[in-house]
């Protein structure tokens, strides 16, 4: 399963692996999910209605209690999450944050490709490098049936055509919501998990009001440690209770 996952991974920048949560176990994530996103949502209605389509920094959140913060904590750190990590991260890698994605407030509201380096204020030339030696990568928990995600394959590692940066920016005329020729829809059931490069084009699907849980793994390098809410991750006292866990064991403080 190793090399297969991992050569998958490295040529086209995403697997996915169905039916891979049984229902006990996504049960109480999805309690605690749900309650938090209620309260983000009642905190956060004007963003919401202007258009946001996720949160994040779940486990840094007052929204949860210290009991359902170190459950998700647990939950990240299962053993087939981290061989999955152990086996597409090519050197030691960093859990960097949590997030929800869910409906947009306007239902007629426009997707969008990207990839998530566009916003990081790196010039172009930059980001076509960087995409060819870094490496973020999304741990996709849909809790419900949805449309799921679309990508561009390889282009975690390949920059775009012509057609796919014009579509991306903005540029004569096209639009991010566009379609694009190369694109391919991975639809995504409950229990299922979908692990791609946040470096590659691709655009979420909305629809069948969706509720996806996505864990931010990334290098352990001092340029995405400049991303990283040390109040996300787990404290000594937590630790304690994950200490078996390879992800983090690098963020005792």
């Amino acid at each position: 399963m190793k090399i297969m996952t991992s050569n998958i991974y490295a040529t086209q920048g995403y697997v996915i692996f169905k039916n891979f949560f049984k229902e006990n176990e996504l049960l109480k994530l999805e309690y605690i999910l749900e309650k938090f996103h209620n309260v983000w949502l009642s905190n956060n209605q004007k963003d919401y209605k202007n258009g946001l389509i996720n949160s994040h920094s779940i486990t840094s959140s007052s929204y949860i209690n210290e009991e359902e913060r170190l459950f998700i904590f647990k939950f990240i750190s299962k053993r087939n999450i981290e061989k999955i990590v152990g086996e597409i991260f090519p050197d030691e890698a960093l859990f960097l944050n949590t997030q929800l994605f869910f409906e947009p407030f306007n239902r007629n509201q426009h997707n969008y490709w990207h990839r998530d380096i566009q916003y990081t204020g790196r010039s172009i030339n930059e980001q076509k490098q960087k995409i060819k030696t870094e490496n973020i990568v999304h741990f996709r928990i849909p809790l419900r049936r949805e449309l799921g995600i679309e990508l561009i394959p390889s282009t975690h590692k390949e920059w775009d055509t012509d057609e796919e940066f014009e579509t991306r920016l903005s540029l004569n005329g096209r639009k991010p919501s566009d379609n694009l020729q190369r694109g391919k829809i991975i639809q995504m059931d409950r229990g299922d998990l979908l692990v791609f490069s946040a470096n590659m084009i691709h655009r979420g699907l909305y629809g069948n009001n969706r509720l996806t849980f996505d864990i931010i793994f990334c290098d352990n390098t001092q340029d995405f440690k400049s991303f990283l809410n040390i109040n996300d991750c787990p404290n000594t006292e937590e630790m304690e209770s994950l200490k078996e866990s390879k992800i983090f064991k690098k963020y005792i403080i």
